[in-house]
């Protein structure tokens, strides 16, 4: 018998993490395709200079809609994503769905997180927002005792702080019971 959810979140969007690290990530990636082609441009002989010398036009035009690509996909990334991601807290475990285009369904038993961390960034803190980390160690291997510890983020989750303590809260008495 499933016990009904202690609580249901909805991740919040934060629009910060958008305006800073988008540029940086799309700059990073277009560097590449606009490097690229123009080293392509300078082989193949295409120039639009005047003078003969290297000619940049062809690689920034490339970075240019590259630049422009990744940013869309970032800011799909960044502002629809959340609309699709469900957190749900139950007395024995935390079940998650997330994926804009690939869907993810995850359930983390409570009996296997040994720690629970809350991380607050900068920019999370401008919208009341943190990331909760479940650690888990789970049997790899039975041959050998193996074990695996993984990483589990409920990321821009509202009001971190409350949340952090009722997911530690439940995995403290699940490893008392």
């Amino acid at each position: 018998m499933e016990s009904p959810p202690v609580r249901t979140i909805k991740p919040v969007v934060v629009p910060a993490q958008f305006y800073v690290f988008g540029p940086l990530i799309a700059g990073f990636i277009s560097f590449f395709p606009g490097f690229f082609a123009f080293v392509v441009s300078q082989i193949g002989g295409v120039s639009f200079a005047r003078g003969g010398g290297p000619d940049p036009t062809v690689g920034l035009v490339v970075f240019a809609i590259s630049f422009a690509a990744c940013m869309v996909l970032l800011w799909v990334k960044c502002f629809k994503e959340p609309e699709r991601t469900t957190y749900t807290i139950s007395p024995d475990r935390v079940e998650y769905d997330e994926g804009l285009w690939n869907r993810h369904r995850r359930t983390v038993i409570l009996d296997q997180v040994i720690d629970v961390e809350l991380t607050e960034g900068v920019l999370q803190q401008t919208r009341d927002a943190g990331t909760v980390t479940l650690v888990t160690q789970q049997l790899v291997s039975d041959e050998g005792g193996k074990l695996s510890n993984r990483r589990i983020e409920l990321r821009n989750v509202p009001q971190p702080r409350a949340v952090y303590e009722l997911v530690r809260a439940l995995a403290l008495k699940k490893k008392e019971s």
